[in-house]
């Protein structure tokens, strides 16, 4: 008897909920993306089979904001760069009116990963469209997207696949070795400080002004594909993501940067400080974000992304990782990379939807690490913590 009160007193519960929910809904309900956008669930598999470079970019973009305008702003930021293209940040804006906590995901500042813009690109699908990514993923927070970074670099290496591979310091040093060859690596963008230099370009990832040169006792020379340039923030890409992340300083709780490991099996999720050895007065709960996230984005051989502080393996100075949480002062900042071949098969999209598969699954599963982590979005259901 007692039980069956029990149960009756629960459902009358959830009822006066569900009432509750009709007659005074969330989020400005007219106001916001559940009720503006054109749902539909994209399904598993990729929307954008082939490799997209810059100017695919562009269009899939414009179509994004021309078809949802109420959800998705373009920013183009400057300067331009070498090649005159400009970085694209796409901004994902569930409701109109409110202002939700900010995730930054920036892509493809090394110009070799070419999977990132596809990522980025078929995750702000997801995020509009897919009714399985719109809770908790989308409604509850606004997204701030670059899907290339570096564009020159994307398409000059794209543009070399055919080529064949020489090292890439002879290519660098010999113009006359560059006819209908290409460097074996390219970590760089294209853009040339001096005209009677023959090496040109700089590492982006070390151009940022944050203990910038202090991983090493000698400036890399310019031939070197970890060449920092002359000066912080001596590249425009730089430059324009340096004002960028400082509009969005009191925005964004979430940050990651997209790269990837050049390496088989060896696939990280990372955190600051990539320049020391000394770990962030945060590590701890950085590395059970990560944790988490690395079982939530199993690989798919069963292996677990390997989760620590950027510098265990290799001190890097002036990284775009470090910049943002010690000048921006975002507090849990992450490096994901997947495992991306060096100058893929250009028509493999197996590879191509591996790499995405796997760098949406674990962005994803940072965001609901960062939830688990401070207990957003959940109730307490005798004892038991639940999420909604």
């Amino acid at each position: 008897m007692f039980l069956h009160i029990k149960v009756y007193i629960v459902g009358f519960i959830y009822f006066l909920g569900i009432l509750f929910m009709i007659l005074f809904p969330p989020r400005n309900f007219e106001q916001s993306g559940t009720k503006m956008r054109r749902v539909r669930s994209t399904g598993y598999n990729l929307k954008y089979k082939e490799y997209i470079d810059y100017e695919t970019m562009l269009g899939v973009i414009q179509h994004m904001t021309t078809e949802d305008p109420e959800m998705v702003d373009i920013v183009t930021l400057t300067p331009h760069t070498a090649a005159n293209n400009s970085l694209i940040a796409l901004e994902l804006h569930s409701d109109v009116h409110s202002k939700k906590p900010g995730i930054l995901v920036i892509g493809t500042i090394n110009g070799m990963v070419w999977g990132g813009p596809n990522t980025i690109l078929e995750l702000a699908e997801k995020l509009l469209y897919d009714t399985n990514y719109q809770t908790p993923f989308f409604n509850d927070y606004d997204w701030y997207l670059i899907p290339i970074a570096n564009p020159d670099a994307l398409n000059f290496t794209t543009s070399l696949r055919d080529y064949t591979s020489v090292d890439a310091t002879e290519w660098s040093r010999n113009i006359s070795a560059r006819t209908k060859t290409k460097p074996s690596e390219w970590h760089k963008n294209i853009d040339k400080e001096t005209s009677d230099q023959p090496c040109f370009g700089t590492n982006i990832n070390r151009n940022f002004a944050y203990h910038w040169q202090d991983d090493v006792y000698k400036t890399p020379v310019h031939c070197s594909q970890y060449y920092p340039g002359a000066k912080p923030f001596s590249t425009a890409e730089a430059q324009a993501i340096r004002e960028y992340v400082h509009k969005l300083a009191d925005i964004v709780h979430l940050a990651i940067h997209l790269h990837a490991s050049f390496v088989p099996k060896k696939e990280f999720i990372l955190y600051p400080w990539r320049y020391t050895s000394r770990q962030p007065s945060n590590f701890q709960t950085l590395q059970e974000i990560g944790e988490y996230a690395a079982r939530q984005a199993r690989l798919p051989d069963g292996r677990l992304f390997e989760v620590h502080q950027g510098s265990s393996d290799a001190r890097v100075a002036g990284s775009l990782s470090d910049y943002i949480s010690g000048v921006i002062g975002t507090d849990l900042v992450f490096v994901v990379k997947p495992y991306h071949e060096i100058f893929p098969n250009y028509t493999d999209t197996v590879a191509l939807e591996i790499y995405v598969q796997k760098s949406i699954s674990a962005i994803l599963s940072l965001v609901r690490g960062w939830r688990s982590n401070t207990k957003q979005n959940t109730l307490s259901f005798f004892g038991k913590d639940v999420e909604f």
